[in-house]
Formats: structure tokens, sequence, C-alpha cells
């Protein structure tokens, strides 16, 4: 598929929260994405941000708006500042997939029959990242949503920390909501086994995937994942498709992944 280069971020839809942008001395600008509220100020020697994420988190909120100056931030309120010899105009705020995996668990139970395959569409919570032209690394990298920690792994001497939260997962991209705060991840499966296969949970590597943006309705993306089980007697293989999702048209490339080593993915504890 095509990729747009990212020196071009006008936005695409109303989805499209993100973008470069440009700040006078003093000015304040605030956003609420979903159920996080924002404020970035800039001044002549630093920039000054305040947010606020209530104890209970929205995992569903889909939405986001600009605020306007006179309309107050909820409290409590966390402020952090960042100082600089000299603050420049321009601001890059992005989205940015979870630093860690993400325990995706079906409300009902999945089966896969012997031989069949079959495609979910699983939709994840964005990170926010903020970056000056002059660094590399970002002023601040915060959860739109800050999901729950748990635990993947057999026992608790194997496996790692993960979030947890609940997601959007369906078999036809149709019925899944559409939302510039979430990442739409598709999983296909090959079930080459003589034995139905039953998925309780997986463990979804957000982590080691790059972002896309579709050019066609402002939809983010990530690579597609492959999971084949040849027998039942073995784990599955588990595999990063390198091209782009074709139901996600025309994209650009937004973020690389975090992790970039590749490798070994342990999505499955049960997958019987």
């Amino acid at each position: 598929m095509p990729t747009a280069p990212l020196s071009d971020l006008s936005p695409i839809s109303d989805l499209q929260w993100w973008g470069e942008q440009s700040f006078a001395l003093g000015q304040t600008r605030s956003w609420q994405l979903g159920s996080l509220w924002l404020s970035l100020t800039r001044d002549l020697y630093e920039w000054r941000l305040e947010y606020h994420q209530p104890k209970r988190l929205s995992e569903y909120g889909l939405a986001w708006r600009s605020l306007d100056p006179e309309e107050a931030l909820p409290q409590p309120i966390k402020l952090e500042r960042y100082l600089f010899a000299e603050t420049q105009a321009e601001l890059l705020l992005l989205p940015r997939l979870a630093d860690r995996s993400m325990v995706v668990k079906p409300i009902n139970p999945i089966f896969i029959p012997a031989g069949q395959q079959g495609q979910l569409y699983v939709s994840t919570p964005l990170w926010l990242t903020a970056m000056t032209s002059r660094h590399t690394d970002p002023l601040f990298d915060l959860p739109i949503i800050r999901p729950n920690d748990t635990w993947f792994g057999p026992d608790t001497l194997k496996g790692e920390v993960c979030y947890a939260t609940p997601v959007f997962g369906r078999t036809q991209l149709a019925h899944l909501p559409v939302s510039g705060l979430w990442a739409v991840t598709p999983i296909h499966f090959h079930n080459r086994s003589s034995r139905q296969l039953q998925l309780d949970r997986m463990n979804l590597p957000v982590d080691a995937l790059p972002l896309f943006q579709s050019l066609d309705n402002g939809q983010l993306w990530t690579s597609e994942i492959e999971v084949t089980q040849e027998s039942h007697t073995k784990p599955p293989k588990v595999r990063i498709l390198q091209h782009t999702p074709q139901p996600a048209g025309r994209v650009r490339f937004i973020n690389p992944p975090r992790n970039s080593d590749g490798g070994f993915f342990r999505m499955f504890d049960s997958f019987f």
C-alpha cells in the first residue's frame, strides 16, 4: 500500500486531533481527549503541561474537542514544567501505541473449528506524545486512557507486566466504532490443527507494532497480526505482517514501533 509522508500533517477528517500546533508567547491551548483533559502553555523559557485524568476512567471514550479559553480543567490537576534556553512556537502532538502489550479478553468465548480461519478487528487506546523541532525524544508521553496493570504468563515467575482494559473487538470492520483515540489491529487466525480451538484471552504486542493513518477516513491502524495453529500440541505461530492492512486503504506512516527487537511474542497463555 502507498504510504504518505509525515511531513504533511493536514487533518484528514474530524477524527484527527493531533498535528503541528503553533503557540504565541504566553498562549494556552486546551483539549479534552476522551477522559483526558490537558492544557499546554508556552512561555519564553518553558512549556507547561497541566492535565486531569479521573480515577474512574471512561474506557470507551471516543470523542475529542478543543476547549474554550475560559473553560477550566476539572480537579485535581497535575502540573509538569519543561525548561528550555528559549522555546519555539511550534509543538508537534502525535498519537502513539501503548508502551506495553495489551491483554485482550473476549466478553464471549471465541471458537475456531478445525481447518477454519477467521478475522478479528481489535481497537486499543492510544498515548499522546509532544515533540519539539529540535529534539527526537518527546517532552511527555502519557496515556489518553490509562489501562489497568496486569500480569500475563503461565506463573508468577514467567511472564510480563501488561495492560488490561476493555477493548472493542469485532469480526466485521463495519461494526467497529470509529475513533481517533483508538487504533485498529487486524488479527487473522488459521486453525490448521485437528481440534477446535478456544480463545480465552490474548496478549496483543502493540508496543511492537507501527502506527498508520488511513487517508480515506482518518482512522488509525497498526500492522496485521497472523496467528497460525499447526498442531494442538504446540503453541501457535505469531507473525507481524510487514504490509499495511488492506481495509485501511491508502495510509501515511505516523510512528514506528516502540519495541523494534522483533522475535518471539507470547500472545496466548491458554489456546487449545
